[in-house]
């Protein structure tokens, strides 16, 4: 399964880099998630970028990471943070991040933790490396340079949610651009990515090949979905990640459906309190503190029994997977005025994907049918196709390195760039390829 040896089931090579850029995904490679990259020069400076893992029925998990110098995290999303106490426990490195993801950590490994104890999934950490990850942060602000070995780095605004980060690293020979999950658009609570030149661009691709609708028109065809549903006497159900579209959700409803009783439950209030504590990484942060007395806050049993008469609520977790929206969704199932309004990326093997897909969910350890209205809203915090090729077009980079996508994804977005007159590379998960 995923309890390593540490030294021992690493793929990477024990030979040292001669020349060149040395990558080696330990996951992320041809997948949406498991992110994980080493990264390594002939200087010997080695650092790893993520190490995540991803949702499913169960979790997988990235390879095994050799010894490295440090580790930088772009952002606090589980497929991207979800392994990073190993790294802690194994290694004793730094880890370094802005200063809202390093806040962000800690409960999401702990929401984690509780979840594979529930699940019965296990992981190679406990609550004891929690703690000494907590302790070995090295936090940034977006600009600043950094020193690691002969490399100098700094992080760059990715769009995407609030403290995402991409990495762009001087070496001795190259220069690299690791976009991290980016968006080049300004959405509700976060400015967009901007490109820098670099000589190698590490770009994901999630939705390499599909393009976004319109963002304002499709926030106004979202509002104009749940006033409908209010209006039919029904409750509008809002699954949403805790950070960045749940709080993407309430602004939006707060800007152009102020009237509605709306509610908020799960950890995504938690994480909007740490929002509020870092606002430099926030679009326009001033407005939260008239949002967050305008929504209603879910604190107990009896409060969700009330929400069952309001008009909105969002709530964790955002793929339909465990979190409160299963209890909302168990009690108004058989009510066609209500509406599961899905405005996310739907891993496989989630409870999510299966209501798309078939009109039925996992609750409670039963398949039960949702007579519930249901749609889904192109919400997304990632760039769409163009935009990442334009994005790759501007870094004037010579070698892009795609990640972070499905397979569907791979051509489309391979052949578009290489028309830039770019190098595209594929790299797959547990082999080595260098960039000279």
């Amino acid at each position: 399964m995923v309890f390593y040896t540490p030294g021992r089931t690493t793929s990477y090579p024990t030979k040292s880099v001669e020349s060149g850029i040395r990558f080696h995904f330990l996951g992320g490679a041809q997948e949406v998630g498991n992110v994980a990259c080493v990264i390594e020069d002939n200087t010997q400076t080695r650092i790893l970028i993520d190490y995540g893992l991803s949702p499913g029925d169960p979790p997988t998990y990235p390879q095994e990471c050799p010894p490295i110098d440090a580790a930088i995290i772009t952002h606090a999303h589980l497929d991207h943070i979800g392994m990073v106490p190993w790294i802690t426990a194994s290694h004793n490195v730094p880890l370094h991040a802005t200063h809202l993801t390093a806040a962000l950590a800690d409960m999401m490994w702990q929401d984690t933790y509780k979840i594979s104890k529930i699940e019965g999934y296990p992981l190679p950490w406990d609550r004891r490396d929690i703690e000494d990850s907590d302790d070995v942060w090295e936090t940034h602000s977006f600009g600043e340079t950094q020193k690691l070995g002969e490399w100098n780095w700094q992080l760059l605004q990715a769009g995407h949610v609030p403290g995402a980060a991409m990495i762009h690293i001087e070496t001795p020979t190259k220069s690299i651009l690791w976009s991290g999950d980016i968006d080049t658009r300004d959405t509700p609570n976060v400015t967009g990515a901007k490109p820098i030149k670099s000589d190698i661009l590490v770009l994901e691709g999630t939705y390499g090949g599909r393009e976004h609708p319109n963002r304002n028109e499709e926030e106004m065809r979202f509002v104009n979905k749940v006033k409908e549903v209010v209006n039919r006497g029904g409750l509008a159900i809002v699954p949403a990640f805790a950070s960045g579209r749940g709080q993407d959700i309430l602004r939006i409803l707060h800007q152009h459906a102020p009237h509605l009783d709306v509610h908020y439950d799960g950890m995504g209030k938690r994480v909007t309190r740490h929002w509020m504590n870092h606002p430099e990484f926030i679009h326009n942060a001033h407005e939260w503190d008239k949002i967050w007395s305008w929504v209603r806050k879910v604190g107990s049993k009896s409060d969700r029994k009330k929400v069952l008469s309001a008009d909105v609520i969002v709530t964790t977790s955002g793929m339909l997977k465990g979190g409160p929206v299963l209890w909302y969704l168990n009690r108004v199932r058989d009510d066609p005025n209500s509406a599961v309004l899905i405005t996310g990326y739907q891993a496989e093997d989630t409870g999510g994907k299966m209501l798309l897909e078939i009109g039925k969910i996992p609750i409670y350890g039963d398949i039960v049918e949702i007579q519930c209205e249901v749609d889904k809203f192109q919400l997304s915090n990632h760039a769409g196709h163009s935009a990442l090729v334009d994005f790759a077009k501007k870094t004037e980079a010579k070698d892009v390195i795609l990640f972070h996508l499905p397979d569907e994804s791979i051509e489309p977005l391979k052949k578009a760039i290489e028309e830039n007159g770019q190098q595209v590379h594929i790299p797959e998960n547990g082999q080595t390829f260098t960039i000279k």
